[in-house]
Parts: structure tokens; sequence; C-alpha cells
């Protein structure tokens, strides 16, 4: 009789030999036929996909969580200085990275760490973020991507106590939190979020006369109508031309014109060779890129400047990245200096600035696609960056912020035509024809307010601004500048900052403007007569102001004024009013070329 032992040895001595000959058959197959090794190849991928899944569905709905402790865990961790040592750095984390996502999804977060690690210290990080995207497991590249976003947000939570640097005498804070106490406490017992109010203030006293601060423009363009090589193509500058003797005019002895397509003119070498490095390199009509031809004759179609000055942007960035890594290769002295100043990208500060919300239009998609012929191969990552949405809310960024600039009073601007006309918004004040538009970095926070307390000029009649004092302002007291010309009627002044800024004025000039209208007859000649009169006062007043610095004698804004619209974010229940708030920071795609590489 067979005993349950022998059954249980002889079962056990079968297995054996069938695993023997299994492992002895998978190897030869292994080795010698090609479709089994498919076969494996095949099974592999599947289990490793079905890993993945289980993996990702286990960490989707915490992976910003993940993300913030990751980088906790960083947090004590030096980042190298030299160019050698950063190399080094940087192949140990990408190696040890890509061993990781080799090893099992359960060292995706560890994988995440050294691909991020190594992404601060790349000189040119969006071209490491693509290839990322395409090489590493999608759970990897999304904690990446979060483990940015996360950095993004916490600075975000210091942005305002860096920006603007102290030496401009301004600050930018959130009016909500300057209420009293009772009113704080009500607003806690609210069920809604309290979108920040940020103005700018100033931080001393200013007398009429002063200027707060000066600031170089991130970027500008002359308008059509002046593009006529009487201003500079760069700073916006008047050029000089020489007595023309013959019917055909002389060019002014300072005069630059680009060498490619001898359109562009500038004031000086300088002018030219920072146009050229920042845009003109990829706009130039004639560089040999169908390109920029159909681009800067698809805006010109459209009447816009806005596709215009968002080439730039970019352009810009690319070429601030190139001289910022060059500076670090270098060792320069002024490195820790700048970085002190401005821990900043300049996508970042572009980022908290509010935004006009627009509808994208069919344009807009047009304008999008040569964009991305235009730039892609010199900007690595923009078409994957600047999607429908991006590109409308940078146009919505450049139309509530960005200014008009003048020049000289007594230069003759040539009159916009049909074909020289432009859509584009742009805060302007002045009664006289404006030559360029500008954006600018500290400026773009300033509210409006038709009773203003300063004024931006233009002191060299370049596109460099300087915010002048018309009324005295005290420290800790908000500056404010007209977005219109405030001698315009007050119905025509409020139709035109209800149109380009979805603002609803109520500052004190509009409610004393509006009240002698309703108090003046209306029926008869005289009472149109008095309004012309009024409006004509109010011009007087404003351009002596402005000229003397002789305080106004009209009534102190209220500065809880005009803001209405400018609170609101992109949630608002007011239809077709909202201006959105600042969206800082949008870090789930890196801006390209503007990345920080060294976050210390």
């Amino acid at each position: 009789m067979v005993t349950g032992k022998q059954i249980a040895v002889t079962a056990s001595v079968t297995a054996l030999v069938a695993g023997i000959s299994y492992v002895a058959y998978f190897d030869y197959n292994r080795r010698n036929n090609p479709q089994f090794r498919r076969k494996l190849r095949r099974e592999r991928k599947k289990a490793e996909k079905k890993a993945e899944k289980i993996s990702k569905e286990s960490l989707s709905d915490d992976v910003g969580d993940l993300a913030l402790e990751l980088l906790k865990t960083l947090s004590d961790e030096k980042l190298p200085e030299s160019q050698s040592e950063k190399e080094k750095y940087f192949m140990k984390n990408l190696s040890k990275g890509e061993a990781l996502c080799q090893a099992s999804p359960d060292s995706y977060p560890a994988a995440a760490c050294c691909f991020y690690q190594a992404l601060r210290v790349y000189p040119n990080p969006v071209e490491l973020v693509m290839i990322y995207q395409k090489s590493t497991p999608e759970m990897v590249f999304r904690l990446v991507m979060s483990m940015m976003a996360q950095e993004a947000r916490q600075k975000q939570a210091r942005y305002f106590d860096v920006f603007p640097p102290k030496d401009k005498h301004v600050q930018i804070k959130d009016k909500n939190k300057s209420k009293d106490k009772k009113s704080a406490e009500e607003d806690d017992n609210k069920s809604e979020v309290v979108v920040p109010n940020r103005a700018l203030f100033a931080t001393k006293d200013f007398a009429p006369g002063d200027i707060v601060y000066e600031e170089d423009a991130l970027v500008s363009t002359l308008l059509p109508c002046a593009q006529n090589g009487q201003f500079c193509y760069h700073c916006m500058k008047l050029i000089p031309q020489k007595e023309a003797e013959e019917e055909e005019a002389k060019p002014g002895e300072d005069e630059e014109k680009c060498d490619k397509c001898h359109e562009t003119v500038y004031c000086s070498e300088k002018c030219r060779q920072d146009a050229y490095d920042g845009y003109h390199q990829f706009l130039c009509p004639n560089s040999n890129s169908s390109a920029a031809r159909e681009f800067a004759l698809l805006a010109q179609q459209s009447h816009e400047l806005s596709p215009i000055l968002i080439a730039k942007f970019f352009g810009i960035l690319l070429d601030r990245e190139k001289k910022k890594e060059l500076e670090r290769m270098l060792g320069g002295a002024n490195v820790k200096q700048s970085s002190d100043i401005d821990e900043y990208t300049t996508w970042e500060h572009l980022e908290c600035m509010r935004y006009l919300e627009l509808i994208p239009t069919s344009n807009d998609s047009k304008m999008l696609k040569k964009l991305g012929e235009l730039l892609n191969s010199n900007v690595p990552g923009l078409t994957e960056f600047v999607t429908n949405d991006r590109y409308t809310m940078l146009k919505g960024k450049l139309d509530y912020n960005a200014y008009a600039v003048h020049s000289a009073d007594g230069v003759e601007v040539p009159l916009e035509t049909e074909e020289t006309r432009v859509s584009d918004t742009m805060r302007d004040d002045h009664a006289s024809s404006a030559v360029g538009i500008s954006l600018y970095l500290i400026s773009a926070h300033i509210a409006h307010d038709c009773d203003p307390n300063a004024q931006i000029i233009f002191p060299e009649n370049t596109s460099k601004a300087a915010i002048k004092v018309l009324k005295p302002i005290a420290a800790d007291e908000e500056l404010r500048v007209s977005f219109v010309d405030p001698s315009l009627d007050v119905e025509v002044r409020r139709k035109k900052l209800q149109t380009a800024y979805r603002l609803e004025c109520s500052c004190s000039k509009c409610k004393s403007d509006l009240a002698a209208k309703e108090s003046a007859p209306t029926a008869t000649n005289t009472a149109t007569s008095d309004v012309t009169t009024d409006s004509t006062e109010d011009t007087a007043t404003y351009a002596e102001v402005a000229a003397s610095t002789v305080p106004s004698t009209t009534a102190a804004s209220n500065n809880d004024s005009a803001e209405a619209k400018t609170q609101n974010d992109t949630a608002s229940s007011e239809e077709n009013t909202n201006v959105a708030e600042a969206n800082v920071f949008d870090a789930d795609v890196p801006a390209p070329a503007d990345l920080p590489v060294n976050s210390e």
C-alpha cells in the first residue's frame, strides 16, 4: 500500500523534475527562439503596464501631497556651485533615477527625486523636461511636474515679500488684509473665498513732483503708425534726422539699421544688438525664414500688437536664460547680487499680474500656430507649453497691464490710418498720440483712479518709465494712476473703462462729475455747453498738475474705488465682467527658457 508520505515525495520529485525541465525549455527558447523572445517581451510590458496602472491609481489622488513630502526630504540637500560639480551631480542623479525606474513602480517616488534634482542643475531645464516626458514612466513625470508646482507655490507665498526691490520704495499689498479686525472677522465667517485685492503702496512719504521709481520695460513695440524710421525700434527714442537738401531725407548720424532687412531702425549700435539678441533674430522678415514673414503679415492683417509682444517676450526669455547661464559658468561677480535682487523668473513675475479673461478667437489659433513655427526650434517646448488657453491668458495680461508710451512734447506722430490701426488695449492718460506700447513688472500693479495721485511719465523720451507724484503721498498710502485721460467727459470716461478694463469706476471724481451732470439742465444747448466747459476745465487742471506738480484741488480719491471688477477670480459669476486675479504660479508645465536652474 502506498503511503501518503510516498505520494508526497513522488509528487515533489515529479514537480522538481518538471520544474527543471521547464527551466531548461524556457532557457533554450529564450536563447534560440525569436518568437518566444517577442512573446516574453510583450508579456513583460503587459506586466509593467499593469503594475504602473496599479501604482498610478494608488497615487493619482495624492500626487500633490506626495510631491510636497518629497520636496521636504530634499530641502536640506545643497546643490553644487561649480560647473564641473554640477555635471557630476547631474549624471549621478540621472543614472540613479533611470535605475530606479527599471526596478519597480514602488521606486518611482525615489526616481522622481533624482530626476528633479538633476533638473535643478541642468542648463536648459525645458529641454530636459521634454526628454523626461518622452522617456520616463508617466507617474514619474507627473511627480516631477508636481514637485515643480509645489515649489512654485512655496515661492508664491514669499513673492510679495521679495518683489518689488526695496530700493523702489513701494510694496505690493493685499488691501483686503488692511481692513479692521471686525471686518476681517466678518469675512472669516463667510463661506466664499476672498480673492486678494493687491495694489501698489508707498513705503515712504512723497511730495508732488517726486519720482517714486524708474523702471525699464519688460517688452515693448512701436505702434504701426510710428514705424516710419522716426523712432528707435527698440527703446522708442526719437532719432534726429539730418537736414535734407535733396528730396530724400538723410538718415541721422546715430541711426543704425538691421543689416539683413534694412527695415528696423535703431538709435544706437547697442539698441540694435540688444534687439537682435532678444527677438529680432526671430522676427526679422529677411532672415531666410518664411515663418517670420508669414507671422508679420498675419499680425498686420489682424491689427493686433499682442502677437508681436508675445513673440518678443519668449525671445527675451530665451536671451535672458542664456545670459544667466553664461554668468554662472564664468562665475561673474554680480551673479549672487542679481539672484538676491530677483529670485523669481520673468515668467513667474508675469504670472503675478492680473489679466482680462478673453474668449479665444479663430485668429488666435492661427497666430499661435505661426508663433510655434517661428520660435519652436529656438525655444524648446514652446508648442507644448503655450496652449490656446495660455496664449489667450497672455493676451489678457497685455491688454490689462500694458501702458502707452509717449515721446517728447511737440514731437509729431503720424496719425493712425485704417492700415495702421490697432485693436489692443493700453493704459493711456495722455491726450497726445502714443508712439508705442510697453509692459512693466512693477507698474502693472498700480490701480486706476480718475483723480490719480501719480502719473507714468517717460523722462528720457524712451520706453523707460518713471512714476511721478501729483499729490502728496504718505507712507503706506496706495499709488494710483488713471488708465484713461481723466479730462474726458465722465460718461465717456466710464464707458472706456468698462469696455477696455471691465471697471465700474466709482471714484470720488466720477461721483462728483455724475452729480454735477444730473443737477445741470439737459434739454438745452446751454447744458451741452456747460458740460463741454466742465470737461475743458478738467483738462486744464490735470495738465497743470502733471506739468507743475501743484497738488490737485479735487477731493481725495476713495482708495476702494474702481476695484469691483478686478477682484474676481476665474469662477466669477458676474457675466462678461471678470478680470482674473494673478495666477501665481501655473507650473504644471515649465515656462520655456525661463526656469530657475538653482532654487537656492
